[in-house]
């Protein structure tokens, strides 16, 4: 992608506290000054580091990323201008919203590669071992990237019967950041074979230390291993990666102290989270802010799917429907993103084990969900397609605006109604729909001669 694979050396070394805003209105691709990045391991470390900056920025987990799941679904709903197209279901391919975001996950995606790349032919002598402990987490956040990219660019893994329809691009890893490349759309099975192969190299190199939620150790590696198999339908490694990551070092937080929890930085819960202080928060421009002041609200309609008795209802302001799952605290907005919990894990588990049949195993792990919420409630009994689809009631309730309902109701080819303010009535979304994934930017298309106008995704 040339306008998007391109990258200033600088881009890399960007502390945590730089403000990555200036850059949105320039093109900071228009050279290539990638060489020496990686010259002794205090570069290499922050090189890193400028990774993990971009997961934190206000266009990719901070804000948008976050948002625009939930928004495109049934959850939540836009008070003001930003997201209007989108959540009409009007989205134009030149969109400036889908354009930053694709533009954020890209530079994951080169930044990790470049980094990889350097990294794996420097020697670094005593530090080594730590050196291939960060190169097992570019693996996995590269592949993290491209999950995100894959998931909001194109249709779901099961669309086509044998994943065949078109992806997001794969890079070349050998020319990133050294010349002009146009990678061409990948197909989604090829995708999906180098987020699985990403990760697996991930875990072989990451060592045993999970002590950090805020890096992507082998807990949360095995973690995201997990979701990806739950999307791909691989019912048995996405139950056997999600048991072992619940019998690891967390439990689920108390339904005294779930309200409450979400002001902590980290929980027992906290698998993998982004990181935020009072100096390198998105601010203004945090899903934070947004939903508090709201620019956006949830929808009617999620509120009363929650019982009153269920804790999660809490989250929700009754009058207003202000979202009240990420408190301030003062006037920072500097809430930690979470972007795996245990709670997830708990589902995923109950989600396979239903789809193998194994209702009684299924209903053990959803049940661990429903109680905590709302210790008084009934149990679930429900067997077969039932059982299905309270599973999916949970997710919703459970893991509402982390940014998992969109892709939950297509990768269960659900039609849905989304709820939009901006159009001024409900919008009927039938599966399979071409608006239910995010335009492939007209910016990308105009500028890669691998990526044609018939490339383009459907309907846009």
């Amino acid at each position: 992608m040339k306008n998007t694979y391109i990258i200033l050396l600088g881009l890399f070394l960007m502390i945590s506290s730089c403000n990555q805003d200036e850059f949105l209105d320039k093109d900071p691709f228009d050279k290539v000054l990638t060489e020496n990045l990686v010259t002794d391991f205090e570069s290499f470390n922050s090189a890193t580091a400028g990774v993990y900056n971009i997961f934190q920025n206000t266009f990719y987990y901070n804000s948008y990323y976050t948002i625009l799941p939930d928004l495109m679904g049934d959850n939540v709903q836009a008070l003001w201008v930003v997201f209007q197209d989108i959540d009409r279901y009007q989205t134009i391919s030149n969109d400036v919203y889908a354009k930053r975001v694709w533009d954020e996950i890209s530079r994951a995606i080169a930044q990790s590669s470049i980094v990889i790349r350097q990294a794996e032919n420097f020697d670094f002598g005593a530090n080594q071992q730590e050196a291939k402990e960060l190169i097992g987490q570019l693996y996995v956040a590269r592949a993290l990237a491209y999950f995100d990219m894959q998931r909001l660019y194109a249709q779901p893994y099961n669309f086509t019967t044998d994943a065949s329809h078109l992806g997001a691009p794969l890079v070349d890893e050998s020319l990133v950041g050294i010349e002009l490349i146009s990678p061409a759309r990948a197909t989604t099975a090829e995708v999906y074979a180098k987020i699985i192969s990403d990760i697996q190299t991930g875990i072989s190199l990451i060592g045993d230390d999970t002590s950090s939620a805020y890096y992507l150790n082998k807990n949360s590696a095995k973690a995201l291993l997990a979701r990806v198999y739950l999307y791909m339908e691989n019912w048995s490694e996405a139950n056997a990666l999600a048991s072992e990551v619940i019998d690891m070092n967390y439990s689920l937080i108390s339904n005294a102290d779930y309200v409450s929890s979400w002001a902590q930085d980290v929980t027992s819960e906290s698998i993998f989270s982004i990181a935020n202080n009072e100096f390198d928060n998105s601010g203004n421009s945090s899903a934070i802010e947004y939903y508090r002041r709201p620019r956006f609200k949830a929808s009617d309609n999620l509120f009363d799917q929650i019982d009153v008795n269920d804790a999660r209802k809490s989250l929700i302001a009754a009058s207003t429907k202000n979202v009240l799952k990420y408190p301030t605290t003062g006037a920072v907005r500097d809430n930690n993103m979470p972007i795996i919990r245990l709670s997830e894990m708990y589902l995923i588990k109950a989600e396979a084990l239903a789809e193998m049949e194994m209702d009684e195993e299924a209903r053990i792990a959803v049940n661990a969900i429903l109680l905590r919420a709302n210790p008084a409630a009934t149990p679930y009994a429900q067997s077969g397609d039932a059982l299905k689809n309270i599973i999916q009631e949970e997710r919703r309730k459970e893991l509402m605006f982390e940014g998992h309902r969109l892709f939950d109701l297509t990768r269960k080819k659900k039609s849905f109604t989304a709820f939009s303010d901006a159009a001024g009535n409900p919008i009927d979304v039938t599966y399979p729909n071409n608006l239910a994934i995010l335009p492939i930017p007209q910016a990308e298309i105009d500028a890669n001669e691998n990526i044609s106008q018939a490339q383009q995704n459907a309907g846009y």
